[in-house]
């Protein structure tokens, strides 16, 4: 997984975090960001500063992380 910066169009760093990443999330402000890794069976957690794991769960194929934050704003 690449992280570009958006101003420069330039990759800024490349994590390794696990197989078929399929959704990511950031938290509220940004500070971690949510990554489901489907075949890997687990949410990784990331410090968007650092670009560092900061922890991670087990979950059976997660296909996607939706926080109440965001559910608010698409109408769930």
């Amino acid at each position: 997984m690449e992280v570009i910066d958006t101003l420069s169009g330039k990759v800024v760093q490349t994590l390794e975090p696990g197989r078929a990443i399929l959704h990511m999330e950031f938290t509220p402000r940004g500070e971690h960001v949510w990554l489901s890794a489907r075949d890997d069976n687990k949410v990784l957690i990331y410090d968007t500063a650092r670009f560092e794991k900061i922890g991670e769960f087990p979950a059976q194929a997660p296909s996607g992380i939706f926080f109440t934050s965001r559910a608010a704003r698409t109408g769930f």
